[in-house]
């Protein structure tokens, strides 16, 4: 039975409510987000305490926040409280006041409980390479955390002052921040995290796989994905970011006044004033420990605090991660699953048997998979159109585990398993490489003909094979009433055709069991 969790984040930059539903899988549903920008960080790293008026206004919040969440059935509530409140002289007393307006005492994390909590909540996120030492990186307003990981190790970690507020104030509040404030931010970074690398030496890989979390990152990702994306996608979970490119972006942001830099695309107007602090942390580092980029993860800390707290499980593997993001999806909206199930067999099957013609990797075969497992949730919003819904659906689910380009392919897939066909009038279709898009048109064609071989019964069509003869494409469908299947796959065979620059013709066949008969 889930648990109804109510997570208090009472950070440096902002506060911000979690609730959601922990399973005893170790998968979290959540329900709602709130946030406030408060800074709190800025005026600890200046004074050294929360003044009177910023108090009250912390309390107002956290008040607020407790209602949200009484009213949206929390069963438990858990603030915790990270850099700031660690560094205020006045902790006790805010302590006090805080746990009288949640009902509840505030847990005041050390830095490195903070990063064992964020890598929790990074494992349930981002597909890991398996059998790799990663770094995570915990970029908040306050300070920064970083750890090494290997398997289930926490192998080294520790916390540095340099979240992005606490050393966008000690610029001064400049305006453009400038080159010579940006080179003063960069050598702070590097005389404190370089006798670090060097004391880990080899543990650290050549080029280390890093994790960013925090919402530093994630507005890098939002400025670097808006420049393919007209809009952003729902989720910039796994986003690549390039540290080269965050170099660039953060000369960008410290050479703009603060209107210029609202004006850029995906600029979070909450976060403008510590941008550029944050970005040349970031990007310095990364450079320390060798790493030409980083993947962004969504979740973390908030996530990791419920997930430590439920009792944290053996992290999953990569294809765990997918698997079990794709299957809560589809248990949440399908009924019957028989016929994703048999749409999935054929996909893959036809995949396979025509992989000389279109020479795709196994990673496109698996999103064919995936995709053919959730092409029709969305009838359960209503059946008319059903492959917008699906394709709705999978763009907002916030699966776990896949990167945007991605979650791009698979809701163009499902969206353009029926009806016309692939068109870049569908943004997530046309934020895709050219590529990409010649290897969706393809797999679009794969599953406009498995759903119509999958829609009987799995006597119907048992088993495929093909073969190719010049540019013609002969499918053979055996099973035990094939005719009815092929008919509707004949009609919806175009656009695999365009895709493989050839003519697909599709041939009955006596099942296999006929033929042993």
């Amino acid at each position: 039975m889930p648990v109804r969790y109510a997570v208090f984040d009472l950070g440096s930059t902002s506060f911000q409510l979690l609730v959601t539903d922990a399973g005893d899988d170790g998968s979290l549903t959540h329900i709602l987000r709130d946030r406030v920008i408060l800074n709190l960080g800025a005026e600890v790293a200046a004074s050294g305490h929360v003044p009177q008026d910023l108090a009250d206004r912390a309390l107002q919040v956290v008040a607020r926040f407790r209602d949200i969440a009484i009213r949206a059935g929390a069963d438990e509530l858990i603030p915790v409280a990270t850099a700031a409140f660690r560094d205020a002289a006045n902790l006790p007393w805010l302590a006090k006041s805080l746990r009288g307006a949640i009902g509840v005492p505030v847990r005041v994390l050390a830095g490195e409980q903070e990063i064992r909590c964020t890598v929790a909540g990074i494992r349930a996120s981002v597909a890991l390479p398996d059998g790799v030492p990663w770094l995570a990186f915990d970029l908040g307003g306050g300070s920064l955390e970083v750890a090494l990981v290997d398997g289930d190790t926490i192998r080294w970690t520790d916390t540095y002052p340099l979240g992005a507020a606490a050393v966008a104030r000690t610029l001064g509040g400049r305006d453009p921040v400038g080159n010579a404030a940006r080179r003063e931010m960069r050598r702070l970074t590097r005389s404190l995290l370089e006798p670090a690398r060097q004391a880990l030496g080899d543990l650290v890989p050549e080029d280390p796989v890093c994790i960013a979390a925090g919402g530093t990152a994630g507005a890098m990702a939002k400025l670097r994905i808006s420049e393919r994306w007209p809009e952003p996608p729902a989720s910039l979970n796994q986003f690549k970011l390039r540290t080269d490119d965050l170099v660039d972006l953060s000369k960008t942001l410290c050479a703009l006044p603060q209107d210029e830099r609202l004006d850029l695309p995906g600029i979070d107007e909450r976060r403008v004033d510590i941008l550029p602090a944050g970005a040349v942390v970031l990007a310095t580092a990364l450079s320390v420990f060798g790493a030409t980029g980083a993947i962004h993860s969504e979740w973390g800390l908030r996530e990791g605090v419920v997930l430590r707290e439920r009792g944290e499980l053996p992290p999953p593997t990569a294809s765990e991660l997918r698997a079990g993001s794709i299957d809560r999806l589809a248990a949440t909206w399908q009924g019957d699953a028989s016929h994703p199930a048999a749409v999935r067999r054929i996909a893959e099957q036809l995949f396979d048997e025509t992989v000389d013609l279109h020479g795709l990797e196994d990673d496109k075969r698996a999103l064919l998979g995936y995709a053919a497992l959730v092409h029709d949730v969305g009838t359960q919003i209503s059946p008319n159109k059903h492959h917008r819904h699906s394709a709705y659906l999978v763009e907002h689910a916030g699966l776990r585990g896949f990167d945007p380009w991605e979650v791009a392919m698979m809701a163009s897939i499902v969206r353009f398993h029926r009806g016309s066909g692939p068109k870049t009038s569908f943004p997530p279709y046309a934020a895709l490489s050219a590529a990409d898009r010649a290897a969706c048109q393809v797999l679009i064609g794969l599953l406009r003909i498995a759903h119509s071989l999958g829609r009987g019964s799995e006597d119907d069509v048992r088993d495929i094979s093909a073969t190719v003869s010049g540019r013609e494409l002969e499918i053979h469908v055996r099973g035990d009433r094939p005719e009815g299947a092929v008919i509707d796959a004949e009609e919806h065979a175009n656009v695999l055709g365009r895709a493989l620059g050839c003519t697909v013709r599709f041939e009955e066949a006596p099942s296999r069991a006929a033929d042993l008969g």
